[in-house]
């Protein structure tokens, strides 16, 4: 962030500041965790669904902040404590978020979708990143709070932010980008996420096209041709709109696609682009970074070198050799969408031992909820896997799916919870097997994956002693 000083930022949050000595200190940084504080920050004592900021605010003082942002009315233990007193404390953090926002002078990359934000946000800063000054979204910082902290992240001397946009309802994403004013808009796609709180698909493609309705008419929506319901979100945009995707009607279009063991290779206009990725499915956020990197003006052999240095995000179809196993760790978040995908990937996977699956629930949704995991079980079945372990509340739907497919009942384990699978999952764990991990962020799957460490740092040790 670029130095504001606090008296501009009163100014800005209609704020009284009660430390007048203190008025022309400059703030580097934003932050609403008292554990992350870096000295210079400016503390928002955000009040949030679970934990009040204002409990923190001596702590965040302590560890360097050079003020905080609190309600008015609440009384400082110290009556000479750096403080700016606001109506509320929320909307002041939004209200500076926003102001800083209209000072900077780059383009903003707005990425929201069903499906793949992270990977696409992430693959469009790998492609720009070595050729241009620019952020991303830190970690998942992709709601009200985030978004703000994300902001605040950008520099005078920046080319590009890439910000990621969530949403679970309506009118989510309009609020996020009325906040952060892209210039550039991305739907990766609309699938069953959160259709417990959207109830429908066609709801849910009314919530992410709010960000081509935000979008200034000189502004660009990139949005994946090959989905059902791109036409729904082209109507809803008046800035110029391109397709990327694999069908030949696409604007940007992906082909000669082949996996090795080494990685992904496609052409986009003749030209051969490679990734060191497992699954196919990863050409999709390739597009939507080459589709933004030509705007910036970046060449084709530009891209062909940023595109290679693209590497999975942990939790995101990451491929980790931990031990004699090869663990996928795809425990991030789950849909039926993302589910698919990763069934592809362990079906062609090409080594000699048993190919396993560790599922937990998909969550959000809906009443559709155990036809969903039921469908994924048969797929799963289909897909030339060896076991299954699955979990959660949805694990006998998916069971009876898996069932009902190619796997006997003995290559079907079901429980409550992940971590009561794990002797089953030991005893018939071998080295050379691959195994799937997969799961909706609350079922905790990364839980195998630190076990599967542990079992591995022990088995290197009695192997050491022998």
């Amino acid at each position: 962030m670029d130095r504001v000083s606090l008296s501009k930022i009163s100014q800005v949050i209609q704020g009284k500041f009660i430390r007048p000595d203190l008025m022309m200190s400059d703030v580097e940084g934003l932050s609403i965790d008292s554990r992350r504080i870096k000295r210079g920050d400016l503390f928002f004592a955000i009040q949030g669904k679970r934990q009040d900021g204002h409990q923190f605010v001596s702590n965040a003082l302590e560890q360097g902040a050079r003020a905080c942002v609190v309600k008015q009315g609440r009384e400082p233990e110290k009556l000479q404590q750096p403080l700016i007193y606001v109506d509320d404390v929320n909307r002041a953090f939004e209200q500076f978020a926003s102001w800083y926002r209209s000072q900077q002078q780059l383009t903003v990359i707005g990425v929201t979708g069903s499906v793949g934000k992270t990977t696409t946000r992430t693959m469009i800063h790998t492609a720009l990143s070595p050729f241009l000054k620019g952020i991303q979204s830190p970690a998942n910082y992709n709601n009200e709070f985030g978004v703000p902290l994300s902001i605040a992240q950008i520099k005078s001397d920046h080319a590009y932010a890439v910000l990621e946009l969530g949403a679970s309802h309506q009118g989510e994403i309009r609020a996020l980008a009325k906040l952060s004013r892209p210039e550039i808009g991305v739907i990766t796609g609309i699938g069953p996420s959160h259709l417990e709180h959207f109830g429908s698909l066609e709801r849910t493609a009314d919530a992410k096209g709010e960000l081509f309705e935000q979008l200034p008419e000189n502004g660009l929506a990139i949005l994946n041709g090959d989905d059902p319901f791109a036409s729904c979100l082209i109507s809803k945009a008046s800035a110029r709109t391109l397709k990327i995707g694999l069908d030949e009607s696409n604007d940007f279009r992906a082909a000669s696609l082949r996996q090795t063991s080494e990685g992904v290779s496609f052409k986009v206009e003749g030209i051969e682009f490679f990734m060191p990725v497992l699954g196919k499915h990863f050409v999709y956020p390739a597009l939507f970074a080459i589709a933004v990197a030509k705007e910036f003006g970046l060449s084709n052999q530009d891209l062909v070198e940023g595109i290679r240095q693209f590497t999975t995000v942990q939790g995101r179809c990451h491929i980790e050799q931990i031990g004699p196993w090869t663990i996928i760790d795809d425990s991030y978040n789950s849909s039926p969408v993302s589910m698919k995908a990763a069934c592809q990937v362990i079906q062609g996977w090409t080594g000699t031992g048993k190919r396993i699956v560790v599922m937990g629930d998909m969550l959000e949704l809906g009443a559709e909820s155990s036809r969903y995991h039921q469908e994924i079980g048969e797929l799963i079945a289909s897909s030339g896997i060896d076991l299954l372990f699955v979990c959660g509340k949805q694990a006998e739907a998916v069971a009876k799916g898996a069932i009902s497919g190619i796997l006997s009942q003995d290559q079907v384990l079901q429980a409550a919870d992940v971590s009561e699978i794990q002797k089953e999952f030991y005893s018939r764990l071998e080295p050379g097997d691959v195994v799937l991990i997969k799961g909706s962020r609350s079922m905790r799957m990364e839980r195998l994956i630190e076990s599967l460490k542990q079992q591995a740092a022990l088995r290197e040790e009695k192997i050491s002693c022998v």
